[in-house]
C-alpha cells in the first residue's frame, strides 16, 4: 500500500508543478496595463447596478440567471465583462482553456463518520462512508465516482443520533469493510483513472473538517500514512465566500444563493458531494480560479473543533487525543 500511495504522490507532485507554472493567470498579465483601470472603473459602474438591472444585463449578454442572489449575478457579469475587455485589448492568455483551473480534475469529497447526539473532547470520529465525484475541470462532466461505507471499529454500534443525522444504517456498515480496505480501494481506484500519473488532480471538500477531523484522525487511528494529496486541498466554503463576496455559507445556502436547490438528503455523503460539485461547476462557469487555498499541517488537530475559530458544530466533528481510547459508545 505505501508503495502504491508513494508513486501516486510523486508524480503528482511533479506534475502538479508544471501545470500550476503553465496556467496561473497572474504570472502572464502586466497588471500596469491602462486596460485594468478601465475594468475597476466598470466594476464600479457594475456594482451601482440593482437587481433588475443586473438581470437585465445577463440577459442581454445571455448570460445565466439563475433567479440567483445579487451577488452571485453581480460577480458573474464581472467576470464575463472582464474576460471581454481584455481580449478586446489583446491580452487574452495564450492558454485557452476556458476555466480557470490548473488541474485535470477536482475529486470533491465529504465523509460521513460516526457521532453522538452530544460529544465529549475526547470522542474519536470513523469515518462510515468515503464519498468521491470526479469533476473533469475541462469539460465540467463527472468522469467517474467512489463510494464506499466503512464498518467503525472503536463504535462499531452506530447510535441513532448518527443514523438519523445521516442515514446509514447499522446493516450497511456491518457489511462494509473496514477504513483500511476501502482506503487501498481508493488508491486502486486512482491508478485505474491515472490519477497522479497522467492526470493532476485537487481534493474538494466543503470546509476543513473533512481533511483535520476525519481523514488525518482516521489514517491516525488505521496506521496510515497520510496522503501527500490531501496535505494541501481546495475549501469551497472559503472559495465560495471569497469570489461571491458573501459570509461562509453551508452547502443548502450556496445552492439557495445560486438559484438552486439541494438534491438528495442532507448529511448522506455522496449527496453532499455531488452538490458541492453542482456549486464548483457553476463556480467556473463564473470564471472563479479554483485552485489550492487550504494547506494541512497536523498542529491543526491538537485543539478540539469546539475549541477552534469557525468550528463546523452541526457535523459533530472532532480532533485527534494525545492517545488513542478504544471505549465503546455508550448507548444512546
Amino acid at each position: 500500500m505505501q508503495y502504491a500511495l508513494h508513486t501516486i504522490q510523486v508524480n503528482q507532485s511533479n506534475d502538479l508543478e508544471q501545470s500550476s507554472m503553465a496556467s496561473n493567470p497572474k504570472a502572464k498579465k502586466d497588471f500596469s496595463h491602462p486596460i485594468y483601470k478601465e475594468i475597476s472603473l466598470k466594476n464600479g459602474e457594475i456594482n451601482k447596478l440593482n437587481k433588475l438591472e443586473l438581470i437585465e444585463k445577463l440577459n442581454d449578454l445571455k448570460l445565466d440567471t439563475d433567479n440567483g442572489s445579487k451577488e452571485v449575478m453581480r460577480t458573474r457579469l464581472k467576470a464575463h465583462v472582464k474576460k471581454q475587455m481584455l481580449s478586446e485589448a489583446g491580452l487574452e492568455l495564450e492558454d485557452k482553456s476556458t476555466y480557470n483551473c490548473p488541474f485535470d480534475y477536482l475529486l470533491v469529497i465529504d465523509f460521513e463518520a460516526t457521532c453522538q447526539r452530544e460529544n465529549t473532547d475526547d470522542y474519536i470520529h470513523e469515518i462510515i462512508e468515503f464519498p468521491v465525484v470526479m469533476l473533469n475541470a475541462k469539460t465540467l462532466k463527472v468522469d467517474g465516482e467512489f463510494h464506499s461505507f466503512c464498518k467503525p471499529v472503536l463504535h462499531p454500534k452506530l447510535s441513532s443520533f448518527c443514523t438519523e443525522l445521516t442515514g446509514i444504517t447499522q446493516e450497511q456498515v456491518d457489511s462494509s469493510e473496514t477504513f483500511p480496505v476501502v482506503f487501498q480501494k481508493f488508491e486502486d481506484w486512482l491508478k485505474e483513472k491515472k490519477l497522479g500519473s497522467e492526470a493532476t488532480f485537487a481534493i474538494v471538500t466543503h470546509g476543513p473538517w473533512d481533511i483535520i477531523c476525519f481523514l488525518h484522525v482516521q489514517c491516525a487511528l488505521s496506521e496510515i500514512q497520510f496522503p501527500d494529496y490531501a496535505k494541501k486541498y481546495i475549501n469551497i466554503r472559503n472559495l465560495y465566500s471569497n469570489f461571491y463576496k458573501t459570509r461562509r455559507l453551508k452547502i443548502n445556502q450556496m445552492l439557495e444563493q445560486l438559484g438552486m436547490s439541494f438534491h438528495g438528503r442532507e448529511h448522506s455523503g455522496l449527496a453532499d458531494s455531488r452538490n458541492i460539485k453542482r456549486i464548483l461547476v457553476r463556480l467556473l462557469k463564473d470564471g472563479c480560479i479554483v485552485a489550492f487555498n487550504a494547506f494541512f499541517t497536523p498542529s491543526q488537530s491538537n485543539s478540539p473543533p469546539n475549541k477552534r475559530k469557525g468550528a463546523k458544530k452541526e457535523r459533530n466533528k472532532t480532533f485527534i487525543p494525545e492517545k488513542r481510547t478504544t471505549e465503546k459508545e455508550g448507548s444512546n
